[in-house]
């Protein structure tokens, strides 16, 4: 597990090749739970979507240069994509042990509270769907989940392969280290805005959400995986320990899969299966 984690460590770390048609929206911001102020980008009209990205990344590298939000957008939905905690443009960059509780996702919570409007559907990938499953597990008010490149290994709370090997580069940049994950660190930090500090951080506070409270969710999820993601382990299995929920297989690895346009005609297809008609 910690080779595969590792190999995963050099292509995840990589900037998407993608190109969009459209500048991504202005930042906004908001002071959360602890009066942190966190940023995120508002695009489109209808029930409102929650996006989160991944862990080194940020709304636009995920979600806005791969057309992601633009789609959902445009099929009739209020896209709201914050850059999480410790990346992007909401840099926080206090010591690991001084970071709250679950403050992602309670991040998320005072972000609905500041937009004044429930969420009608959540969607994550990787770090995000993380999130979200802990979110969901906090408020119950996440709408529906979409959860990309998120796999059964999100339900098992003792595994630390995949952090070990993150942890270990970031700890090797801050050292000034000349290693390959080093460098690939660092140079996500330069492409996305964030900081080695706000990695380390965001990664230390990762908390995982066990079978047995999974099993207690009652809401339409869907998990999204590429063919040849095993990240985060088994994304079927990971639908299976989610009351009603399925998997869609997406084409390629844990990186490329995001940039599959079957990921945005899935998550849209699951969007309308439970809108309302009008």
């Amino acid at each position: 597990m910690i080779r595969l984690a590792a190999l995963a460590l050099a292509f995840a770390l990589l900037p998407f090749a993608t190109t969009r048609a459209e500048e991504a929206p202005a930042m906004h911001t908001y002071d959360s739970f602890d009066g942190t102020p966190i940023s995120y980008q508002e695009l489109g009209t209808g029930p409102l979507v929650v996006l989160l990205h991944g862990f080194t990344g940020n709304a636009d590298l995920n979600f806005f240069q791969p057309g992601i939000a633009q789609k959902i957008a445009a099929a009739g939905y209020r896209v709201v994509a914050p850059d999480l905690r410790g990346h992007g443009a909401s840099p926080y960059n206090a010591p690991p042990a001084n970071w709250p509780a679950d403050a992602v996702a309670r991040d998320q919570i005072a972000l609905v509270a500041h937009l004044g409007d429930n969420p009608y559907a959540t969607v994550g990938y990787s770090m995000g769907s993380i999130s979200a499953l802990r979110w969901h597990l906090l408020s119950r008010n996440t709408g529906r989940m979409a959860l990309g490149g998120i796999g059964d290994s999100a339900a098992d709370e003792f595994n630390t392969d995949r952090n070990t090997a993150f942890r270990a580069a970031i700890n090797q940049a801050m050292a000034g280290e000349d290693t390959p994950g080093a460098k690939a660190m660092l140079a996500r930090a330069r492409s996305t805005g964030g900081t080695l500090e706000g990695y380390l951080g965001a990664l230390s506070a990762r908390t995982y959400t066990p079978a047995d409270l999974l099993a207690t969710f009652d809401v339409p999820a869907l998990v999204l995986t590429g063919d040849e993601d095993l990240d985060n382990g088994s994304g079927p299995g990971l639908a299976a320990l989610l009351p009603g929920a399925t998997h869609h297989t997406l084409t390629g690895t844990h990186l490329s899969a995001v940039v599959d346009p079957e990921l945005p005609r899935a998550v849209i297809a699951f969007l309308e299966e439970g809108r309302p008609a009008e």
